[in-house]
């Protein structure tokens, strides 16, 4: 059973180790150039690119652009071995740091708040309800994480597997 919102695996691409990389840079927008003016505006046509991110020689750090805010969206690094019969590829999905923050936060607030309804010797709705609302935010944060990496996952395999 997975406890925490991350999945890591291994593939093997038929593509060598520099096709892939040449494929990443094509599809990545560089981190470093977005902001307000790089979106398309009205009429002007817009970029093609399937992520956001960094790509280095032989490794990659990359997220998904989507159209709208999506807080479990999959932080995706990647490493890249050359074979004789194609690639290795590492991945490692992860949720955003910020995210893990919080998630951590409301987790201990959670608990904390049944802690000291305990103490309090409040009402049994009063204990347990945070622990109702944290276990409810747990399985949708599972759902949303796990759905967001199989859509992620299927456009990285389409570009590079």
């Amino acid at each position: 059973m997975q406890l925490w919102p991350a999945k890591s695996e291994m593939f093997l691409s038929p593509l060598g180790e520099k096709e892939i990389i040449r494929r990443m840079e094509l599809a990545v927008k560089p981190v470093k150039y977005q902001s307000f003016k790089n979106q398309s505006l009205d009429d002007i046509e817009a970029e093609a690119y399937l992520f956001n991110g960094k790509v280095g020689i032989n490794k990659f750090a990359i997220s998904q652009i989507v159209n709208r805010p999506n807080n479990f969206l999959p932080l995706i690094k990647g490493k890249v071995e050359g074979g004789d019969s194609g690639s290795l590829v590492h991945l490692e999905f992860s949720l955003f740091p910020s995210v893990k923050y919080f998630l951590i936060f409301w987790i201990i607030l959670m608990v904390l708040f049944s802690i000291i309804s305990f103490a309090q010797r409040d009402d049994w709705l009063t204990i347990i309800f945070p622990i109702i609302i944290l276990v409810a935010s747990y399985a949708l944060i599972l759902s949303r994480f796990n759905d967001a990496y199989h859509k992620s996952r299927k456009e990285l395999m389409r570009l590079i597997g």
